[in-house]
């Protein structure tokens, strides 16, 4: 690429999809935007936008180009903050996905935190409870649940092991009894997750002889955020299975209690991961540092 800042005003229109609306952000004017858009088109030789008078749309070319254009510029940012004068002063922008309730209960003070020490760093915040996609939505790190898949252009830290709570409410356990096995739990209302990126309920985890064991409940109630599902277990709906996180204020107050204590499973982990590259920006590497530095402390609280 001749310039790179033609490359940044792609990306932006590719994001507002509207020319105007990327100028605005670029500080440029509209003329100054579709000409850089033009140059670059015609650079390359293809077709980036379908343009009518009231949208603008990416076309299959633009789509490919995009990825590309944005590792590109990503790689390009940490080449030249690698040789930079000093590296112990991580600068520019860093947008970071996470669960949402887990982002409200411990992971936004952790960020403030981290501003507050690295006054030239930029924080986009991004809370939803999908499985992102790093590479094509532009995300620096991201915060996973769970057993991580295979990828080979993704770099993994583990944050800490949380535990799978079985939780009730003492109203429930006066209506419909404690479940005192696996087995128990055929006859009892379920409290689900449903995945958003795959439609699936999730199910119970339980540690048995050392395998995991799932189990799916009748579910009367499903939800995608989990903090729903504390609210409906609270209210003796059925059985949750929850994370440390929102489990330990409710035990705390006694507005829930556990079952199948023997049954837990004790190493359910939460990692941090980022796009495995040869260079990563100072400012993802002291993120995640600071991070694992200092990982939850409610965990603990519910021992």
């Amino acid at each position: 690429m001749n310039n790179l800042n033609e490359l940044r005003v792609f990306i932006q229109v590719a994001q507002t999809e509207n020319f105007a609306g990327a100028a605005r952000v670029l500080g440029m004017t509209t003329s100054a935007v579709s000409k850089a858009v033009q140059r670059l088109e015609t650079e390359i030789g293809a077709k980036l936008f379908s343009r009518t008078t009231r949208s603008v749309s990416l076309t299959v070319e633009g789509t490919r180009f995009l990825d590309g254009a944005r590792r590109l510029l990503s790689d390009a940012d940490a080449l030249k903050e690698e040789f930079a004068d000093s590296i112990s002063q991580p600068r520019g922008k860093l947008v970071i996905s996470a669960p949402a309730v887990f982002g409200r209960v411990w992971l936004t003070e952790r960020v403030l935190a981290f501003m507050c020490r690295y006054e030239e760093v930029d924080v986009e915040l991004k809370f939803e409870d999908r499985q992102v996609d790093l590479g094509t939505e532009g995300i620096d790190i991201a915060i996973r649940i769970g057993a991580l898949g295979d990828s080979a252009n993704l770099m993994a830290r583990k944050l800490f092991d949380d535990r799978a709570y079985s939780c009730v409410s003492p109203a429930y356990i006066e209506r419909h009894g404690k479940p005192e096995t696996l087995d128990d739990l055929e006859h009892h209302r379920g409290i689900h997750y449903r995945v958003q990126n795959t439609g699936l309920l999730f199910p119970f985890l339980f540690e048995e002889k050392g395998e995991i064991v799932r189990r799916t409940l009748n579910p009367v109630l499903i939800g995608n955020s989990v903090d729903a599902l504390r609210q409906a277990a609270e209210k003796g709906i059925g059985i949750a299975q929850l994370p440390s996180f929102l489990a330990h204020e409710a035990f705390e107050a006694g507005r829930l209690v556990e079952v199948l204590e023997d049954k837990r499973l004790n190493n359910f982990p939460y990692s941090i991961i980022y796009l495995n590259r040869q260079l990563v920006s100072p400012r993802v590497r002291a993120f995640v540092d600071f991070l694992v530095a200092d990982p939850p402390s409610f965990v603990q609280a519910v021992s």
